[in-house]
């Protein structure tokens, strides 16, 4: 299902949900979430071979030192970090309703440092020091159950619903050290090169929930405070080499930097993921006859965006129940 379609369903509940409710609500919060059940996924990161320069694809991300033979993958989630988030919504009556959130979560940065060997006739070996974030801004139609009983200023209530991530970008920065004034064209340059990769995702779903305990002061607020969480698994669309720059360091103790993406090309900045590759992609891998001048085609990678944590927020609540008692207040009584 398409991520318009999926937009028009959860606005068309929305709009149902308008001609039965009780009670409008809005709720804003903010919180911060750890990666949860799902710290034991890998994260996806640029790939930094000395003997295959000709290849640029995303790989697993690991701290590796070919020096000490040692491999060790990160894992971690682009879910963990802050987040804001705000919904509307309706409760039929004082136990059920639905909401649609819209939320904007940044991640903590992801990184490793990869030592790799440099091919002969050179000896020696080559770090790269890599650094990832994202940040997204997902749409969340849930139905809300509540434990509210007449009376009772403090009461439980949960959420479950789905998360779909409808804006957003994977940012990987890369630099790559090298004791020599390497011409490994276009992989890269000199003594240093810095790199940047942006990936867009695909159409993702995911599942999101919550618990908490709301206190209730007025009638048209409440303070709240819940551990929520969500499994997601995000599927890359595309990604773009935004920078490609090397720095030499010249005899005479100055230095020369170098734009190295024109001469990149089309196919060796720009990728696209299909969930499959055959001897028509245009894939140098797969296919002897690819188009230098097109994007590179390569199988979709996928990064965790699950998290667990907690949200703390106000809510609002407008009824005609609620208004005509506020507006009531202060009248006096005429005989």
């Amino acid at each position: 299902m398409r991520k318009n379609e999926l937009l028009t369903i959860a606005l068309m509940l929305a709009l149902v949900a308008t001609s039965r409710a009780q009670e409008f609500t809005i709720r804003v919060a903010g919180g911060y979430a750890g990666p949860g059940l799902q710290n034991s996924e890998g994260v996806m990161g640029p790939d930094v071979d000395p003997a295959t320069p000709q290849i640029d694809q995303l790989v697993p991300m690991a701290n590796r030192n070919d020096s000490l033979k040692t491999y060790k993958s990160v894992n971690g989630s682009y879910g963990t970090g802050g987040n804001v988030a705000i919904a509307i919504g309706y409760m039929f009556n004082k136990y059920i309703g639905i909401d649609i959130g819209v939320g904007y979560q940044h991640s903590e940065n992801i990184g490793c440092t990869d030592v790799r060997a440099i091919s002969s006739p050179l000896t020696g070996f080559v770090t790269a020091n890599i650094s990832s974030h994202s940040y997204a801004i997902a749409l969340a139609p849930a139905v809300v159950v509540s434990g509210e009983k007449t009376g009772w200023k403090v009461y439980p209530y949960a959420r479950l619903g789905i998360v779909l991530p409808v804006a957003g970008k994977l940012t990987d920065d890369l630099t790559v050290l090298s004791p020599y004034n390497l011409n490994v064209k276009p992989f890269w340059l000199g003594n240093r090169t810095d790199v940047q990769l942006v990936t867009q995702a695909t159409v993702s779903l995911g599942i999101t929930g919550a618990i908490g305990v709301a206190y209730r002061p007025l009638p048209f607020m409440s303070v709240f405070a819940e551990l929520n969480g969500q499994y997601l698994i995000v599927r890359a669309k595309s990604t773009t080499v935004t920078k490609w720059t090397a720095t030499i360091d010249n005899a005479n103790g100055s230095t020369t930097v170098i734009d190295d993406i024109p001469a990149r090309g089309v196919y060796r900045t720009q990728f696209n993921y299909v969930n499959s590759l055959s001897p028509t992609s245009n894939n140098a891998q797969y296919n002897g006859a690819y188009n230098a001048n097109l994007p590179k085609q390569d199988t979709r990678p996928t990064v965790p965006g699950s998290n667990l944590g907690f949200n703390v927020g106000v809510a609002f609540f407008l009824s005609k129940k609620i208004l005509n008692k506020d507006s009531s207040k202060g009248k006096t009584k005429t005989s």
